[in-house]
């Protein structure tokens, strides 16, 4: 993958590496670390402090924008179980994380997620994005040692030889989700290795998708949101596949590698 194809992926998810989280359950607020910055993860990138900055001062709880940063579950955009009251990049055990604080709903999704939190169930968040800003570096530069630096797991950078440095995002929300996971498809019902399965779930979702634009759309910002994420479920259910590393013509490649935890247990 190069980085005209990375900049048009229309909806990108991160799961976050810590399972940090507070319950409070008189006021019905959860605190979560939804993303640990300076991490080398699996689509070989590094999201970098200030990188959602633009996103937080345009669209994030405290300002006046209609089309703020949501909290989800699952990335299903009609499902909010709660209300994003405060979005912040800040530094927890001397790591760079982005935090947040929502307030949980009254209703039946807001109870169940509630009750779930406090069980233990739900202890895992992951954010939706665009790239935006975004740099490809390979081993043997000034730049490379420089973008090893800072980072969590450098080796594990080391052993793929290149990466991505990602300096801003497009965030649109964060999501409670039981497991992680880097692509859209195991969240919104297209995992199953069936294609014609694939495929109607796709058709359902684009269906309820005209069927809502048919009635008024009330939230513009939510209703292209959904539209990015069927765009992107599309690519990754029918087109992406894993290639070997790439030459230097050709950055930035899907292959595998995997995945570490880390533990954040207090603030």
């Amino acid at each position: 993958m190069n980085k005209t194809d990375k900049l048009n992926i229309s909806f990108q998810i991160k799961s976050n590496l810590a399972s940090y989280k507070e319950i409070d359950e008189s006021s019905r607020t959860i605190k979560a670390i939804v993303n640990t910055y300076n991490y080398f993860d699996s689509d070989f990138d590094v999201l970098r402090m200030g990188c959602a900055k633009r996103s937080i001062d345009n669209r994030g709880a405290n300002t006046k924008a209609n089309d703020k940063i949501l909290h989800a579950f699952n990335h299903n955009l009609t499902e909010l179980p709660g209300k994003s009251i405060l979005e912040k990049e800040t530094v927890l055990n001397n790591i760079p994380v982005l935090y947040v604080e929502s307030k949980i709903s009254e209703s039946t999704d807001g109870e169940n997620l509630l009750i779930k939190y406090k069980e233990g169930i739900y202890n895992q968040h992951s954010i939706g994005f665009q790239y935006k800003q975004i740099e490809y570096l390979e081993a043997g530069t000034e730049e490379w040692d420089a973008y090893l630096k800072d980072l969590i797991n450098p080796e594990d950078a080391i052993k793929i030889g290149y990466g991505w440095d990602v300096k801003e995002v497009n965030w649109f929300e964060w999501s409670t989700v039981a497991f992680g996971a880097n692509k859209l498809t195991p969240y919104l019902g297209t995992k199953s290795e069936n294609k014609t399965v694939q495929l109607n779930n796709l058709y359902s979702k684009l269906d309820s998708l005209i069927k809502a634009s048919k009635k008024g759309i009330k939230n513009k910002s939510v209703f292209e949101m959904q539209y990015f994420q069927l765009k992107q479920m599309i690519k990754e259910t029918m087109f992406l596949k894993q290639v070997e590393k790439p030459t230097r013509k050709d950055p930035g490649a899907d292959t595998t590698q995997r995945n570490r935890r880390l533990l954040l247990t207090q603030i």
